[in-house]
């Protein structure tokens, strides 16, 4: 049976219709969304649109506390955060502070019925292809072949999507179904072959259109108030677009109109397909590649591993997601996908972590340009953000919220959720800002753009951060993700230094003029921050005063900063706080991870953790993680992934960092160190990687293992000429056979030159893979 089906090489597919959107499949072009579902009898088609997010009505106006901040600190230092946090909401609402407020929700722009008639169908299956970006669907009735196929077009922006069967019998019936929510209104109107549904927002001053133009081979198209009807024939193209901020018809370009599917088809795969395959996966066969979603997955379960071909399609449909959703701006919590009005957490721009994981891999995936998206939504909203440092914190710079959507205004907090006492989301994101340049050496870019807003942070802590008696900096109000409240969070000063580390470097690499002595100013900043502690355990502490007590089971890692994001030190450089952040990582896996009564089964969870452990080298704990997440249910059929087990929650953080997870698994770059094979899993025994990227302008062009018979090669450009340690940390017996001695310095150590090709072939020795855990 399976010869006989046409499935994707790179992608998935199954045998079963979507019965709910959550299951659909889906496609996208960094501006349009699409999600397909529904079985032949009656398909339905969503369209999304980055920027459609429903006016509430809600007050964003926010409360000047700025002149309450010495009060609130002199309460936090006499009274506790508790009595601080009570105290500062009452005094928020005198001042208007409507009280926790959510960000303007990610909505749907149209839903779309096909009613096609068909009413006995069988040999059924579905496929998406991640290299193309195609969706299609096939199957029979009465001995006659049909088949849907759609995309999103990166050409063309439109949404293109065709039936057809090999006779004249298709009978179909075309309906944008009116939406039953409050603060939106339709007006529907068809004329000819285009359909036209232009949507107000009764809570805002714009809204959006719908454009639908069908063409049907060799039959007439007819229409009543609200429908089109399509009669026998074999063949109906749909051409769709959403537009928002439209106010009148704009009908689409007659180019457009004059084009058969092939040929739109074709101008698309050319961008999309090249953009996919600059980075390759190989660690199976083509035979395991052709099997259905449903197979793989089963199969899992019962091995209670996640095999090659698996964590190959997982790996590829996060990378998927992101060519998707990455565009004109960047993911959100749900990708450029949603079908409903009230998604969890607005769907919204979530910076506490789930933002970070969505872009995790975009650099080392070597999609730079969807960060472009990234960097204008900042842009967008930094107004936003500098209002947010004026009125709670009387500071220059910015303050990032932890949701936004329409505004960046700060306005979702409240005593049990004091997130306004978060103070490090500007300068974490500043960690993309300043690798976008680590990886592409774009000094432009740096100089214009990063930059900029590396400054605006450390305007930001210039003035909020106090000093004590001692002269070391406070950190105060200060809050540790979602896990509580206490002076000096550790992500709070990790970032921070992070942060002016960077932008003393990118002074340095740039020769900018400091007649104002910036960087000495910056370098004495550093200095003053608090320094790292240790408990009683061992454990570096997630907040740095010795009044708090640690909250081991919890599923935010942010304390581990230096350790998955920062990289500000190595068994190395640091060891003793290497091993305290191990200490602290363990603990956080007993009360947590493996925690059968844990908080949450976050996947954003799951996905630090993994982080966390490619920089302990942590092979074992790597497949735990992936395992959990197969038995757990936290993959759709699309394998785009859910928020907590049992597809609960429509999420697609998690696979935006599940490429990295790889990445850094097999290839890693940082402290002018070159690690390969860190933590790979010894069950992926044998596969390839080709052209992904790492700092310092480093090309992993190709790179090939095999542990059964002990051999590693890696073929690696440099943008600039560099020398770099090697490692192989889970392979102390690992020996370079090749080449010698171009490009080694010493047995450890090797010279890239600029723009020379470089293959390193290596013995790994008969240790064989060591989790040193």
């Amino acid at each position: 049976m399976l010869k006989t089906k046409r499935v994707p090489r790179k992608g998935v597919w199954n045998e079963s219709p979507a019965t709910r959107w959550e299951e659909a499949y889906v496609a996208g072009n960094g501006i349009q969304g699409l999600m397909q579902f529904g079985n032949p009898t009656k398909e339905k088609l969503i369209g999304n649109h980055c920027r459609l997010y429903l006016p509430q009505g809600n007050d964003f106006t926010l409360p000047d506390m700025a002149e309450d901040l010495p009060r609130i600190r002199e309460l936090i230092k006499q009274d506790g955060y508790a009595a601080a946090l009570e105290v500062y909401e009452l005094l928020a609402k005198q001042k208007g502070y409507q009280g926790l407020t959510m960000s303007d929700p990610y909505h749907p722009a149209f839903f779309l019925t096909i009613a096609t008639g068909i009413t006995n169908y069988h040999h059924y299956y579905k496929t998406i292809n991640y290299q193309t970006g195609e969706i299609t669907v096939h199957f029979q009735q009465d001995g006659i072949q049909f088949q849907s196929k759609s995309f999103v077009s990166k050409s063309d922006n439109i949404i293109v999507y065709q039936l057809q069967a090999d006779q004249p019998v298709l009978n179909c019936n075309i309906s944008i179904e009116p939406f039953q929510e409050k603060g939106l209104r339709r007006n529907l109107s068809i004329e000819n072959d285009t359909l036209y549904a232009c949507y107000t927002y009764l809570h805002g001053s714009n809204g959006y259109q719908v454009t639908c133009h069908v063409k049907a081979n060799g039959a007439t198209v007819h229409s009543d108030s609200d429908s089109m009807q399509v009669t026998q024939t074999d063949q109906v193209l749909m051409l769709l677009q959403i537009e928002p901020n439209v106010t009148e018809h704009h009908t689409l370009p007659t180019k457009l109109l004059t084009m058969n599917y092939v040929q739109l088809f074709s101008r698309h795969q050319t961008i999309h397909q090249a953009m996919f395959d600059r980075v390759q996966l190989d660690m199976t066969s083509d035979q395991e590649r052709y099997r259905s979603v449903e197979s793989l997955i089963a199969e899992a379960k019962q091995q209670q591993q996640m095999s090659p071909v698996l964590l190959e399609k997982i790996y590829d449909a996060g990378r998927y997601m992101y060519l998707c959703s990455a565009g004109e701006l960047t993911p959100n919590l749900q990708g450029i996908w949603t079908g409903t009005f009230q998604p969890a957490w607005s769907g919204d721009f979530t910076f506490d972590t789930n933002v970070q994981l969505s872009i995790a891999s975009a650099l080392t995936s070597n999609l730079m340009e969807g960060l472009h998206g990234f960097f204008r939504l900042i842009h967008e909203l930094l107004p936003d953000f500098k209002e947010n440092a004026q009125k709670y914190y009387g500071a220059r710079g910015i303050m990032l919220p932890a949701h936004a959507s329409t505004t960046g205004k700060h306005v979702h907090w409240n005593q049990d959720w004091p997130l306004h006492f978060w103070t490090c989301g500007a300068g974490w994101l500043g960690h993309w800002f300043y690798n976008y340049y680590a990886f592409t050496g774009d000094k432009t870019f740096l100089r214009e753009t990063a930059v900029p807003y590396l400054e605006q942070v450390a305007l930001f802590y210039e003035d909020f951060l106090t000093e004590d008696d001692e002269g070391t900096y406070r950190f105060s109000p200060s809050y540790s993700a979602e896990n509580g409240c206490a002076d000096n969070a550790t992500q709070d000063v990790a970032v921070a230094k992070e942060l002016l580390g960077n932008l003393i470097k990118s002074y340095q690499l740039l020769g900018l003029p400091d007649p104002n002595n910036q960087i000495v100013k910056w370098e004495t900043m550093l200095k003053k921050l608090p320094d790292y502690q240790i408990n009683q355990d061992g454990a570096l502490k997630e907040w740095l005063t010795l009044e708090k007590a640690e909250n081991y089971n919890h599923r935010h890692f942010s304390h581990l900063y230096p350790i998955f994001q920062s990289r500000e030190f190595t068994s190395q450089t640091n060891p003793t706080l290497w091993q305290a952040s191990r200490t602290a990582f363990d603990k956080r896996l007993e009360a947590w991870l493996k925690n059968e009564e844990g908080d949450t089964t976050s996947t954003h969870g799951r996905m630090h953790a993994a982080l966390c452990a490619t920089q302990f080298h942590m092979p074992k704990l790597i497949s735990e993680i992936l395992t959990l997440l197969v038995e757990k249910d936290c993959f759709y059929p699309s394998l785009m992934m859910s928020h907590y087990d049992r597809h609960e929650v429509f999420n697609v953080d998690g696979n935006g960092a599940f490429p990295q997870v790889i990445h850094e698994s097999l290839v890693d770059c940082h402290h002018k160190t070159l690690f390969l094979l860190g933590s790979l899993p010894e069950q992926y025994a044998k596969g390839t990687l080709k052209g992904t990227r790492l700092v310092n302008q480093i090309q992993v062009k190709d790179l090939t293992w095999d542990f059964v018979q002990g051999a590693v090669e890696v073929t690696l450009k440099s943008g600039v000429t560099q020398k770099l340690a090697l490692q192989f940390p889970l392979y102390p017996q690992a020996s370079i056979l090749e080449p010698k001695p171009i490009c080694l310095l010493s047995d450890t150590n090797m010279l890239l030159e600029k723009d020379q090709v470089v293959t390193i072939k290596v013995n790994l020795g008969e240790s064989g893979n060591v989790d040193v855990s």
